[in-house]
């Protein structure tokens, strides 16, 4: 396929949420995907960021399409593209950490005390709406985090009763309730 239909193809299927139809043009190229919608996430249109969120998590879940290296690979991408040192801003990271993670949770006991971490470690800590991606990612993975760190469940509980920001407050409830 050429890449310009290739590129239209993906565009069309993110678009129309059709994740079959994703998952088979991922196959055909499992790393242009990965690029392509990695590179959504941090897009203005919040339902942009949101489809490719969810198109990751399929993407990822096909296990037959989606080796284990590549989405190791993707995680530890993931978590360079949260560190200052990448000089990236991270908008959507989070929440396809945690969609990855929920897809994949062989990867769980490798990468979710990472993800844990964003919460609490003060060298790691996020904000704004990195941060209420970190307090969604952690909710959307559920008990599972809650069970990796109780500090970063302690961070949660904290923000949904007194951030000052209410949608944050609203997303770290939202995630309490699903510990």
């Amino acid at each position: 396929m050429q890449g310009g239909q290739w590129k239209t193809n993906i565009k069309d299927a993110v678009s129309n949420e059709d994740w079959s139809g994703l998952v088979q043009l991922a196959r055909q190229e499992p790393a242009k995907t990965l690029r392509y919608l990695t590179g959504r996430l941090s897009s203005a249109d919040a339902r942009l960021k949101w489809k490719a969120v969810r198109a990751l998590s399929a993407v990822a879940a096909d296990r037959e399409g989606m080796s284990e290296h590549r989405i190791r690979r993707l995680l530890q991408r993931f978590l360079w593209l949260l560190t200052d040192e990448s000089g990236n801003v991270p908008f959507g990271i989070p929440e396809a950490f945690g969609e990855v993670l929920v897809a994949r949770p062989e990867f769980q006991a490798e990468f979710l005390p990472l993800l844990c971490s964003l919460a609490y470690d003060p060298e790691r800590i996020q904000t704004g709406a990195i941060e209420q991606g970190v307090f969604w990612a952690l909710g959307r993975v559920g008990h599972p985090a809650a069970a990796c760190s109780p500090e970063a469940v302690e961070v949660v509980v904290r923000a949904a009763q007194e951030h000052p920001e209410p949608e944050t407050r609203s997303i770290a409830t939202w995630a309490r309730s699903r510990f």
